[in-house]
């Protein structure tokens, strides 16, 4: 089974051997729509068993690597996101609910920083 990423679909394509022009040939068994990547009733009864397991593991792989990535997405822009927040309480518009679930999230992620290895007096020491 092959799998093809088009603008807005995820095309679902089977390689069939056609002894009439003795090489194999393509055809799409179904199509999925990018964002609501999901089998379909419609596609698994076009597929063989071991096709849908097929899909069933790329479509698994696809949402892991999706979430990995904005998680990688969301570390990066942590910084700059922190300094605008820094502004955001400075000129007065934080409310104490906010803080008060900044500084719980904060706190976890100092826990999880700590746990992997990276300490602040690490950082300083590598500059």
């Amino acid at each position: 089974m092959q799998f093809r990423e088009r603008s807005r679909v995820i095309q679902l394509i089977r390689t069939v051997y056609d002894p009439a022009i003795k090489r194999g040939r393509s055809e799409v068994v179904g199509r999925l729509p990018i964002d609501a990547a999901e089998m379909t009733d419609e596609v698994r009864a076009a597929c063989t068993e071991a096709e849908a397991e097929e899909i069933a593991a790329f479509l698994a792989r696809r949402a892991e690597t999706s979430t990995r990535d904005a998680m990688r997405d969301a570390a990066h822009e942590l910084p700059v996101r922190m300094r605008q927040a820094e502004s955001y309480f400075r000129d007065g518009e934080g409310d104490g609910e906010l803080a008060a679930e900044i500084f719980t999230a904060w706190d976890d992620l100092k826990k999880s920083m700590v746990r992997c290895g990276f300490r602040k007096s690490r950082r300083d020491h590598e500059r």
